[in-house]
């Protein structure tokens, strides 16, 4: 008898219950204190931030190195088998040996999982069985959620974080590009109401939609 399939529920409901537990923290920051600066900010609501975009590349990441590992069931009930069965250090040493002419980069010995173009280039050149429905998920411009489709917010997640990390013009004018003009600071941005909902939870929740989407 084969190996029984991973499901993949176990790596989306990893990354659902860690979005869950950042957002009750993201809650109970409401009315830190900000510090003055470029732009006043809150630390401990960026910190809330940075560990979103870092749940969501640690999502990817474990996505493909479970799907590189051996069979697995979708969330759709589709089984998928490798063409090539490697470890996670297999996979590392792959794209690496791979990487000339490919949209992601390594630093620290690991791929920028986080972008669109590199986790694209990622699944392709590991030959996932499921490269085209991770690559459809990720590129996606809109995400459903329940009755409502909203924009998919990868890009502004991304953009927002890099203001967090790094305050100066150029982040202020990409992320003001995101308030029609107008921004203040993170905190008003993040807690800015959209579908009746904050920004955050809806980032949060537009990012579990996509890593269903990314585990049918």
């Amino acid at each position: 008898m084969g190996t029984p399939p991973v499901s993949l529920s176990e790596t989306t409901d990893r990354f659902t219950a860690e979005l869950d537990q950042i957002e009750s923290m993201f809650y109970k920051c409401r009315g830190h204190s900000s510090v003055e600066g470029y732009v006043n900010y809150i630390p401990t609501e960026e910190g809330c931030l940075f560990a979103l975009w870092d749940a969501w590349s640690r999502f990817l990441r474990s996505l493909v190195v479970t799907v590189s590992a051996g069979p697995t069931e979708s969330l759709a009930g589709v089984t998928y088998a490798p063409v090539a069965v490697r470890t996670e250090a297999d996979v590392l040493a792959y794209l690496f040996a791979n990487k000339r002419g490919q949209n992601y980069r390594f630093v620290n010995m690991e791929p920028n999982w986080h972008d669109e173009r590199a986790i694209s280039d990622i699944v392709t050149v590991l030959a996932l069985p499921n490269a085209s429905t991770i690559i459809g998920a990720v590129t996606t411009t809109s995400v459903i959620l329940g009755p409502i489709v909203v924009p998919s917010p990868i890009t502004e997640i991304r953009t927002a974080r890099n203001f967090g990390a790094h305050k100066n013009w150029k982040t202020l004018t990409d992320i003001t590009a995101y308030g029609g003009g107008s921004f203040s600071n993170l905190s008003d941005h993040m807690r800015k109401r959209r579908s009746g909902v904050e920004a955050f939870s809806e980032w949060k929740e537009s990012l579990e939609a996509i890593a269903a989407s990314a585990a049918q």
